[in-house]
């Protein structure tokens, strides 16, 4: 099966309501053998399972509700013998929380269970994850436009590996070796997997088929620098074959090298002005202003879930801190209060009629700043909510970015509440 858009499947893209571009980062397509005992089963995120020997060595579990189908996928139509080892590519809960699965399948066909091997920063994730819990689920029920009672870590299974390593290890299955590479990018605790024998390289989230996820503007630190960096190393390699933790399957050394190091150029380019401008004294607002954005034309950097943008704010907030450069920014009053002030001072009905021409002149973004110290400013101003709803839902209409209109929609959704609150 090709990777063209054609032929992505989008059952899980279209329940989430997304558009059709980013069918490709939620893929869903059939399992296939990409080379002799090497499967690539297809899933929200992507499980690859490596057989020799009647040994099978998985490359994550994927989401628990998914890796029955994937187990059953295996069981039925590659291999029923037994899985040595599962590698955790990193500890984000797409690509973990299929493990008791996988143990309890072994446990039915009577196999030892697994050894599950990771890199040593996955326990503290996995900590962590237990500690926010709660605020987890509510960052990515506005990432990703899900219901209110959602409660995806909450309710995560995390099974904590039992095998860890700190910069690279191998691992044999089947009298097969299999190096595990750390690095950091979209986490802290990446592991990448190559496989020399056969030349197949399992990414992990450092290649998906989207612009990279190093800039999530709900979510913990990012390394563009050191992703770039993996990504080189890993071209380095000449793989014939990338199995990524998203999207479909990519072959031949000459395409792979293109998708590796124009991903990694992007980051690069990112990071470097962004250090360049600290370096001259200028603050993060201007930087987003004079950056000279490299380009997204490739269909793997295509920004349909992270955003560039996002990107260069993540390096800037390694390497520096929260301050703006604006000294009214330095203890200061409450966002609400300054809004009161000035909506008292120039009256609400300017406000709004401001942010409507505005916005009829095409510019929705200052529109929704304008519409902002408003709806902050006179909490119970009908027409401002209203205006705020129809605002974002436009953006939301719009915008490729599935991060941003996690937060679009999560704006309407908080308008239509006040509304009603309003009605009532």
């Amino acid at each position: 099966m090709t990777d063209t858009a054609e032929n992505r499947q989008l059952d899980l893209a279209s329940a989430q309501g997304l558009p059709e571009e980013q069918a490709a980062f939620f893929y869903l397509g059939p399992s296939k053998q990409v080379a002799e005992g090497v499967i690539f089963l297809s899933s929200f995120a992507n499980v690859c399972a490596f057989i020799n020997d009647g040994k099978v060595l998985l490359v994550d579990t994927s989401v628990e509700r998914f890796t029955k189908r994937v187990l059953a996928d295996l069981r039925d139509n590659y291999s029923k013998g037994p899985v040595e080892a599962v590698v955790y590519t990193h500890g984000h809960v797409d690509h973990v929380t299929g493990a008791e699965e996988i143990i309890a399948d072994a446990q039915a066909l009577g196999h030892g269970r697994p050894r599950i091997i990771a890199h040593s920063a996955v326990a503290p994730r996995f900590d962590r994850y237990r500690l926010l819990a709660r605020q987890n689920d509510n960052i990515n029920r506005i990432q990703f436009n899900l219901p209110a009672d959602a409660a995806p870590f909450s309710n995560a299974k995390l099974t904590y590996p039992d095998t860890t390593y700190d910069d690279a290890i191998e691992t044999t299955v089947g009298g097969e070796v299999f190096e595990l590479h750390h690095a950091r990018g979209e986490t802290d605790d990446e592991t990448w997997v190559w496989c020399p024998s056969r030349r197949v390289l399992c990414t992990g989230d450092t290649f998906v088929w989207s612009a990279p996820n190093a800039g999530n503007p709900y979510k913990v630190q990012r390394y563009a620098k050191d992703w770039a960096d993996a990504l080189e190393k890993m071209a380095g390699l000449k793989p014939e074959h990338l199995l990524p933790g998203h999207g479909p399957a990519l072959s031949g050394e000459e395409r792979i090298q293109d998708a590796l190091l124009s991903t990694a150029h992007l980051l690069r380019s990112i990071h470097d002005q962004v250090v360049a401008k600290m370096n001259e004294g200028k603050w993060l607002e201007d930087i987003i202003r004079e950056m000279d954005w490299p380009s997204t034309d490739k269909p793997w950097l295509q920004p349909v879930y992270d955003h560039p943008e996002f990107i260069a704010r993540n390096v800037y907030r390694l390497y520096g801190g929260w301050y703006s450069g604006d000294p009214a920014d330095i203890l200061p009053a409450h966002s609400h209060d300054v809004a009161a002030v000035l909506v008292d001072t120039a009256g609400a009905d300017p406000i709004l009629a401001r942010a409507r021409k505005v916005r009829d002149d095409g510019d929705l973004q200052m529109a929704c700043h304008l519409v902002d110290f408003v709806r902050k400013g006179q909490p119970d101003n009908r027409e401002a909510w209203e205006l705020w709803r129809d605002l974002f839902s436009q953006r939301a209409e719009a915008e490729r970015s599935l991060m941003a209109r996690g937060a679009f929609h999560s704006a309407v959704r908080d308008a239509e509440a006040r509304l009603k609150e309003l009605d009532a």
